[in-house]
């Protein structure tokens, strides 16, 4: 049996192309899951540098003369962490004191004489992230604490 073109069962033009038409799609898929993941990766930098920027306002507030430490409102912090973060976001600020190492029920409060006193605070931030190509929410959270006192 002879073929009506020989040089056809020879001619390989367009097979690169035919080629490209099965790794096509992996390529696609591929670009799409880098560029929801360099997204998100923004979006969890913006929350922790939020974070960052609110644990930065606690240390260079100055003390208030004569105020006890027990005294001072880190209201404006949750307000900027707030801002920072994206409309979005839920802000929690968390305060605490310690009377040598041991959580104290009162964090307005004093320790007792002779022990060691230190007051914490810690923000955190919570968001949800809507990829584009993933189609689900992703949660992130950003955690800081410092001390201030």
């Amino acid at each position: 049996m002879r073929l009506p073109h020989p040089s056809l069962a020879r001619d390989e033009r367009g097979t690169s192309l035919i080629e490209f038409g099965f790794l096509a799609p992996f390529l696609a898929v591929l670009a799409m899951g880098i560029i929801d993941l360099s997204r998100g990766l923004a979006e969890r930098f913006a929350i922790q540098q939020a974070v960052n920027r609110g644990l930065e306002l606690v240390q260079a507030r100055p003390a208030v003369a004569g105020a006890e430490a027990t005294d001072l409102d880190y209201g404006f912090v949750v307000e900027e962490v707030e801002e920072a973060a994206g409309d979005d976001a839920t802000v929690t600020m968390t305060r605490w004191l310690e009377c040598n190492g041991v959580v104290a029920a009162n964090v307005t409060g004093t320790c007792a004489a002779g022990q060691d006193s230190a007051r914490y605070l810690r923000i955190r931030v919570a968001k949800d992230f809507q990829a584009e190509f993933y189609y689900a929410t992703i949660p992130m959270t950003a955690t800081g604490a410092v001390r201030t006192q």
